[in-house]
Parts: C-alpha cells; sequence; structure tokens
C-alpha cells in the first residue's frame, strides 16, 4: 500500500494552487484599497475644504465676526472626518453616505441664498468652486465598485 508519504508531491500542488489564488486575491485586494483610500482622502479634503471656504466667507463679510455660520458646518466637517476613518471598516457605506453628505450640504447652501440671499447669491452657491465640487464628487464616485468590492470581500472573509 502506498501512503501520501512516498508521493509528496500529492500534497504540494493543492497548496501551491491555494497559494496562488490568495496572492492573487491579496493583489485584487489592494487595487480595491488604492480606490478605496482615493475617496477617503477625498473626503478629508472635503471637511478641511468647507473649514477655508467658511473662513474665507466670514472674512469677507462686513461686519462682526459671527460664530454661527461655523456651527451650522461642524456637523458636516466631523461628519466627513468620521465618514473617511470608517471607510476602513465599511469603505461603500461610508462613501455613499459622504455623497449624500456633499450634496445635502450644497443643497443648504442653496436654499439658505434662496432664503436669505438675492438671485446673484443663489447663482453664487450653485456654481461657485464648481470646478473643486467636481473633483470631490469625482474623486467619490469614482472608487465606488472599488470600494463595493472591497467591503464585500471583508464582509466575506469576516473582518467586519
Amino acid at each position: 500500500m502506498e501512503t501520501n508519504q512516498d508521493n509528496p508531491q500529492e500534497e504540494i500542488k493543492p497548496d501551491l494552487v491555494a497559494e496562488y489564488h490568495d496572492d492573487i486575491r491579496q493583489i485584487e485586494l489592494e487595487g480595491y484599497e488604492l480606490g478605496v483610500k482615493k475617496a477617503r482622502n477625498a473626503l478629508f479634503w472635503t471637511a478641511g475644504l468647507l473649514v477655508i471656504w467658511q473662513i474665507i466667507a466670514i472674512a469677507r463679510a462686513e461686519g462682526d465676526f459671527d460664530i454661527e455660520p461655523m456651527l451650522y458646518l461642524l456637523p458636516f466637517v466631523i461628519g466627513f472626518v468620521i465618514l473617511g476613518i470608517w471607510t476602513k471598516k465599511k469603505p461603500y457605506t461610508a462613501i455613499i453616505i459622504g455623497l449624500c453628505l456633499f450634496l445635502a450640504h450644497w443643497l443648504l447652501v442653496i436654499v439658505t441664498n434662496v432664503m436669505y440671499g438675492d438671485g446673484l447669491n443663489v447663482a453664487q452657491a450653485i456654481f461657485g468652486g464648481i470646478i473643486v465640487r467636481i473633483i470631490i464628487l469625482v474623486n467619490l464616485i469614482r472608487p465606488l465598485k472599488d470600494a463595493k468590492q472591497l467591503q464585500a470581500a471583508k464582509e466575506e472573509k469576516g473582518v467586519i
């Protein structure tokens, strides 16, 4: 009777195939992680840019400094930072919520300008900083597929 010790190649082949498959999967996950990293950075950049835009708006405004606009902005900034951190655990969910939060902020700025401003302020609210807003949107939308794949892989592994 022949044992597995007599033919060690039979035991090695399945291990090599499994290792090769694991290596390929790891490379694939690293590619997904790169896309998610871009979205994570976009969330952090968004938080920073909102603060900078608000500081510039306060500096350009006539009159005394008013803390109220900063208080309205604070939940958005904190939200973007938390979502940026959360992309480590649930990338797809965090990016989707980040997109919604970004669009909600933009809509809130437009509505506020409609309620308290004139037509010029509304147009400025819609189109002001449009290039930066488009860059942020692109950096949040493009990695959605990678984020979904990465989150599914993490859930499959039981990491999440």
